[in-house]
């Protein structure tokens, strides 16, 4: 989900994982545990070279890896900002994470080519899109993510008009 804000000189595009998705991430991640918990501690196996232990250990396995992945979605999900600034005439990206130091990139408005909805294929699913700003020497990045293209198209056309550039 996006979040746009518009001043009358800047227009900020917002992307966030929020801080509650993070702890229903982390919530859920206790859940697979179970199985390891179930499979391998509480049986109090004798015998390590058989089938049945062979089958709950590769169970185990997947499921604390099911944990793990929860857990870094959780730590890693990135928060994304992009803020344009006609005062200053400046386009300012960042992107952070509780584990990842901000990363931000200072771009001069005039840079900006064009903007187009970027479209992020899945393997399984439908697509994800974003906001994707070309800039000057074919340079790109996108802003912010949805899984609805029209609310990626309403926020291409108000950053348009914020800009007056045609969209």
């Amino acid at each position: 989900m996006i979040r746009l804000t518009e001043t009358k000189d800047t227009f900020d595009i917002a992307s966030l994982l929020p801080a509650g998705m993070r702890g229903v991430f982390l919530l859920l991640s206790l859940f697979p545990l179970l199985a390891p918990y179930e499979l391998i501690l509480r049986p109090r196996w004798h015998d390590y070279w058989n089938l049945p232990f062979l089958f709950a250990a590769a169970v185990s396995l997947g499921a604390i890896t099911v944990s793990a992945l929860l857990v870094w979605a959780a730590i890693a999900g990135l928060d994304s900002r992009t803020r344009f600034n006609r005062r200053n005439g400046l386009l300012t990206h960042s992107v952070r994470a509780p584990v990842v130091r901000v990363r931000t990139s200072r771009y001069p408005i005039a840079s900006l080519e064009r903007l187009e909805v970027g479209i992020h294929e899945w393997s399984d699913g439908p697509p994800s899109y974003a906001i994707r700003m070309i800039l000057d020497g074919g340079r790109s990045f996108d802003a912010g993510s949805s899984w609805s293209r029209e609310e990626i198209d309403d926020a291409i056309r108000r950053v348009s008009a914020f800009l007056g550039i045609p969209g």
